[in-house]
């Protein structure tokens, strides 16, 4: 489980990056799958109907996940270039502060993208997607490739987009985290305006950690 609790904190770090313009605000919500995760059944029910909520605001962003066990919520503001990252599980709370130098580590360290475009669309949460298959590749060489279905419907930056080089914003992904594959699939799209409040943390009585000391505090202990 603490494993499934680490691939959720580096999918933040990985959605906090799926930005769109400043010219779109609104709230794009996810489902997440975990039927391909290779995880037992009763681990894959424990996260039975879990979601992301992503809030975008001028140059403020906000991802929220929640499941059963846990609950998850960060905000990066690109105008200051800092982000605050809150976890609360079963409890035990944490609390994630990145600065410039700490984001563009992670920036730097992200994988190179190629693209394949492919004929398929379908329609998700009323918009027609395209699909397009995206490989990433480490520093080490090894490679995953993830199936996307994007729209152009929803403008994106595309310098700070997880998937660099897509040409629209993705509302269907599969992505593994930590070795445990998730599948995302937006449920729902607002273009109402988001409060400025959405983009204020409580930091009330969470434990300060680093990124790096959460994934080894996170892998050693299984799932």
């Amino acid at each position: 489980m603490k494993k499934t609790i680490l691939a959720f904190c580096l999918v933040l770090l990985f959605a906090l990056t799926l930005t769109a313009q400043k010219s779109f605000e609104g709230v794009v919500t996810y489902s997440i799958s975990f039927e391909k995760s290779g995880l037992p059944p009763d681990a894959i029910a424990m996260l039975s109907g879990a979601e992301s909520v992503i809030y975008f605001k001028g140059d403020k962003r906000r991802v929220d996940m929640k499941t059963l066990m846990q609950s998850t919520s960060s905000v990066i503001d690109d105008k200051a270039k800092t982000m605050l990252m809150t976890m609360d599980v079963m409890g035990q709370k944490y609390m994630i502060r990145m600065n410039e130098a700490d984001l563009k580590k992670e920036k730097d360290a992200a994988p190179v993208n190629s693209i394949n475009y492919l004929d398929e669309t379908k329609e998700i949460a009323g918009y027609k997607c395209k699909k397009a298959e995206v490989t990433m590749k480490d520093a080490d060489g090894s490679a995953q490739l993830f199936v996307v279905f994007y729209t152009d419907a929803i403008p994106t930056n595309d310098m700070r987009n997880t998937f660099e080089g897509l040409k629209g914003f993705p509302l269907q992904y599969d992505i593994v985290q930590a070795g445990i594959a998730m599948s995302f699939t937006a449920i729902s799209i607002s273009i109402d305006p988001v409060p400025d409040s959405k983009f204020v943390l409580s930091e009330s009585g969470y434990k300060v950690t680093t990124l790096d000391d959460l994934q080894k505090e996170m892998m050693g202990g299984g799932q």
